[in-house]
């Protein structure tokens, strides 16, 4: 893995900044105002954008589950190197951040393989549901939009997205005729000398449709304001090794990373048919301390090295869509994806692990034609997936896992009011390969049924509100069964049970929602009880000089409440002006009182979004409270404030769209330790970062 510093980010940043500051300058002299909408009203956007993960289709007011739909400028403002940086600041999500390669989402308290994430409405295919060292293979600067199922989505996607789904639209192939068009971002900030880019292009020639896209990223080590470690595993270090700890950069924290997709269809007022080829590298530093040195075979200590992951993907994908095929039926879509994947831990240049995944996923939705007021749609979906771990630290056996699902949604509307109602079977069958066992036992079969109801009253022109009741059953997968070693990645000696058996939620959601004028207000309270819970439990214990975790099962409950609300001050002679308030909430307690591990903090916090012509800038603040209430053997994690700032031009050069930026994060340079973080105690968030780049549209 390259990790190089370029000064070529700092100066394109620098650049920017000088720049924006004459456009700020100039803005007075913008003669069409039009061009950029203001941002007023987020209930037009929810209007017009349809929900892709919902098979009945509709939007996110139409859900009695709450979903979230992150595009346009909102999206472009937080694109991170990870989904989970990206996706950090929306309400009710949180990142595991495994240092700044690595970084998956937490829904309300909830993470891992509970949360699905679905490329266009099938599963990503990578090993990030196993660990969290584990990267997503996606990167978020070639995203079109994001869909945010909050609780279940276990009707639709499986026992395994039990605390939801992370749905990815990026058009790789096109479901509809477009026109050529073209895109372009150059991007670099200061604190981790980033360099990175992308280009996309999509288009048609009569019935056939392409689309082309390809990324390259590379950071350096990036800067902290302070120690590395925190300020309870200095204060074990003894006189020498404080003196060689050195302030001011994570070390091993280096990102290089690259992929492209080319995908085609065909399609007509039949529908559509198409394929894709992507691929994913991505090569990062695990900015963790690697203690013990190991003997070479001549017996000698070799050199000590950082810990680090390189990932590679390849991914094949069909889709077609049939509109109205046969009587009775309105639509049918077809989904399969295919992959191969490889990971490998490395400690110095020596390989710790290797992962190899070989999975294929198919997914079949029938919606029938509207019964009067009544839609629906059933369907079935299928994955086999062959997980091979090797190497002196593969902790994981190697195994099998094959799921068969059926499910149905069905919707009523009743005037103002409209009820839904789902349910779903699984079958999960996990078996180790080779003939080996555990405990004596080589496999384990599961059967999942969830079931759901729900209903939206839009008790007055401007209000709604909904509740959502769902009971789910998750199977365990192979890791929380057989894993049974040492995870250098992670700094833990993990320890499975192949004894669980399946979790079960009753997850109960209600909330109150008004998109219509100048204010909007949305606030959803949630309640989750989980029969036969299963985390992974810290202990007193040591193994291989690692702590050892073992994944438990206990009776938990989960609840909380999210709250956002905003004002639009428009047509002002200063331009448009939206001021926000937010905060969210969730605690979480096992049957036998003890905390949850690594539980997301409370967060509160407020912006203001202004827009004016052509140009648009933002400010954010929240504060994230310390977690004191803490598991056993868990340490309390301080809390911290987070300050970032926004500003964007947009100009054109004869049809194409110019807009350059200028980004700031963590503005007041302050220590930022996530709870949530397995690294937390050796890897802070970066310190003071400034970001700008260009991004071009023809």
């Amino acid at each position: 893995m390259t990790m190089h510093k370029t000064t070529l980010s700092v100066s394109i940043a620098a650049a920017l900044l000088a720049g924006s500051a004459v456009f700020a300058q100039t803005v007075d002299n913008v003669a069409d105002e039009s061009t950029h909408a203001p941002h007023d009203s987020h209930a037009i956007e929810l209007d017009n954008i349809q929900v892709h993960a919902n098979p009945l289709g509709g939007s996110a007011l139409d859900s009695t589950q709450p979903v979230d739909i992150l595009t346009g400028e909102e999206l472009n403002d937080r694109k991170e190197a990870t989904l989970g940086e990206t996706l950090q600041a929306e309400l009710g999500i949180q990142s595991s951040y495994f240092g700044p390669g690595a970084g998956r989402p937490i829904i309300r308290g909830l993470g891992g393989s509970r949360v699905r994430i679905l490329e266009d409405g099938l599963g990503s295919l990578d090993a990030s549901a196993i660990s969290d060292d584990h990267a997503v293979s996606v990167e978020p600067l070639l995203i079109n939009s994001i869909e945010v199922l909050r609780g279940p989505a276990t009707l639709l996607y499986g026992s395994s997205a039990s605390a939801g789904a992370i749905n990815i639209i990026d058009n790789r192939i096109p479901e509809q005729q477009q026109d050529f068009s073209g895109a372009i971002e150059l991007r670099g900030n200061t604190a981790a000398d980033e360099f990175a880019g992308v280009v996309r292009l999509d288009g048609g020639l009569g019935a056939f449709q392409f689309h082309v896209d390809g990324f390259y990223r590379d950071t350096s080590d990036y800067e902290i304001p302070g120690f590395a470690l925190s300020e309870s595993l200095l204060a074990e270090l003894s006189t020498e090794e404080l003196a060689e700890q050195e302030a001011g950069t994570l070390e091993n924290s280096a990102i290089e990373s690259s992929g492209g997709t080319f995908g085609g269809s065909f399609v007509g007022d039949w529908g559509y048919v198409g394929f894709a080829f992507k691929t994913f590298d991505t090569a990062y530093g695990i900015p963790a301390e690697l203690e013990e040195e190991e003997e070479g075979e001549a017996g000698g200590a070799e050199e000590e090295g950082g810990i680090s992951i390189d990932l590679d993907q390849e991914r094949y994908e069909f889709k077609g869509g049939l509109v109205s095929p046969f009587r009775g039926i309105s639509e049918i879509n077809f989904k399969l994806a295919t992959t191969d994947y490889q990971h490998q831990e490395l400690e110095g240049n020596q390989i710790g692990t290797t992962f190899l995944i070989d999975n294929t996923e198919t997914r079949l939705e029938i919606r029938h034609s509207d019964i009067g007021n009544l839609k629906g749609a059933f369907g079935i979906q299928y994955s086999d997936d062959d997980l091979i771990a090797f190497g002196a630290e593969a902790f994981i056996p190697p195994s099998n896992t094959e799921s068969l699902g059926l499910f149905l949604v069905e919707e009523l509307s009743l005037g103002k009011t409209k009820l839904s109602a789902g349910l779903r079977w699984q079958n999960d069958d996990i078996t180790l390969l080779d003939n080996l066992t555990v405990d004596g036992i080589n496999s384990r079969d599961f059967t999942a049924i969830s079931t759901s109801l729900g209903a939206i009253w839009e008790f007055s022109p401007e209000w709604q509100a909904s509740l959502n009741w769902q009971r789910s059953e998750r199977s365990p997968n192979q890791a929380e069964l057989f894993s049974d070693g040492p995870h250098v990645a992670t700094q833990t000696f993990e320890v499975g049970n192949s004894n669980l058996i399946e979790e079960t939620s009753n997850n109960f959601d209600l909330g109150i929602h008004k998109y219509v004028g100048n204010l909007h207000l949305r606030a959803d309270v949630f309640y989750n009880d989980i029969n036969d819970f299963i985390f992974l439990a810290d202990t007193p214990d040591v193994e291989d000089g690692l702590p050892v975790r073992i994944w438990s099962q206990l009776d938990a409950e989960f609840y909380g409440f999210e709250f956002e609300a905003s004002y639009l001050f428009d047509n002002t002679s200063m331009g448009d002006f939206e001021w926000s308030v937010f905060t969210d909430m969730v605690q979480a307690e096992l049957d036998n009182g003890d905390e949850i591990p690594r539980l997301s903090p409370t967060r509160i916090g407020t912006g203001i979004d202004w827009h004016l012509g052509n140009l648009r800038a933002n400010i954010d603040y929240y504060r994230v409270l310390s977690r004191d209430n803490v598991a056993s053997f868990e340490t309390t994690t301080d809390g911290y404030n987070m300050l970032t700032a926004n500003i964007a031009y947009t100009f054109f050069v004869g049809s194409s769209e110019i807009e350059v930026f200028v980004k700031g994060t963590n503005l007041t340079d302050e220590e930022q330790r996530v709870h949530t973080s397995f690294l937390k105690g050796f890897a802070p968030q970066p310190g003071i970062n400034l970001s700008g780049g260009i991004r071009a549209f023809f």
